[in-house]
């Protein structure tokens, strides 16, 4: 049995697609959701074979949606999309699975003879979306803030998560891991705990033992480990 999540912002879509998918007997759909981050929820605890991801979403699109999964939680993606250039030719260039809506019943016939022979490995590296994060989901009570990174002074990793701070020193929690953060944004790694906007950065400040701290403009420090200045000066053409 193949277990399979759709997720797509409208629900007339997702009836639909359900109907469809109801009809192949080793197909169970076990969620739906309407949004990246119910969808990454989803992931995370049910753990799907295949996703049915629809692109075109608002705050976080589906491919940008990829670039928040851990590799070790990454499903197979079947690409759901309205007709459009870019995103067909790149899907074709690079293998993916998509299907054009309206589904047809013979175009989702071949995709779910695919996902039964053959689900090669997908390299999501190849499309930029999924590897640059515009902006990093966080929560408050009952609302999920999108903050843009360029609107980020710094994140922090604590025992209790990951904390992101704005430009107006307003934190909040995000679910998103640093090392993935660190991977997929310009936020430079300071320290094992932190990550920095370097774009907010007033001064690089040297302190007792060779150690030294970055200040933001808003005047609060951030360590740099000792073993990643160097690095560090280097990259900012330090001397």
């Amino acid at each position: 049995m193949i277990t399979a999540l759709i997720v797509d912002d409208e629900p007339h879509a997702r009836q639909e697609l359900r109907r469809a998918l109801a009809e192949a007997p080793d197909i169970e759909i076990i969620g739906e959701c309407g949004n990246a981050i119910e969808a990454l929820a989803a992931i995370g605890r049910r753990k799907p074979d295949v996703v049915f991801l629809d692109i075109q979403m608002p705050q976080i699109t589906g491919i940008e949606m990829l670039g928040l999964i851990n590799h070790g939680n990454m499903p197979y993606i079947v690409f759901l999309t309205a007709f459009d250039d870019y995103a067909v030719q790149a899907f074709e260039k690079n293998a993916f699975d998509y299907l054009l809506k309206p589904v047809t019943r013979e175009r989702l016939d071949l995709t779910l003879d695919r996902l039964r022979s053959d689900r090669h490995t997908q390299d999501f590296s190849v499309l930029p979306e999924a590897n640059h994060l515009r902006q990093i989901p966080c929560f408050g009570q009952h609302v999920v803030y999108f903050v843009k990174i360029d609107e980020v002074e710094s994140v922090e990793s604590r025992l209790s998560g990951v904390y992101v701070t704005d430009l107006s020193g307003e934190e909040r929690p995000t679910a998103v891991p640093l090392n993935l953060l660190q991977r997929r944004t310009p936020l430079l790694r300071c320290h094992r705990q932190f990550l920095i906007n370097v774009n907010q950065v007033e001064k690089l400040r040297y302190i007792d033992a060779g150690l030294a701290e970055f200040v933001t403009r808003r005047g609060r420090a951030i360590p740099i480990s000792r073993r990643l200045l160097p690095a560090i000066k280097d990259q900012l053409g330090i001397v």
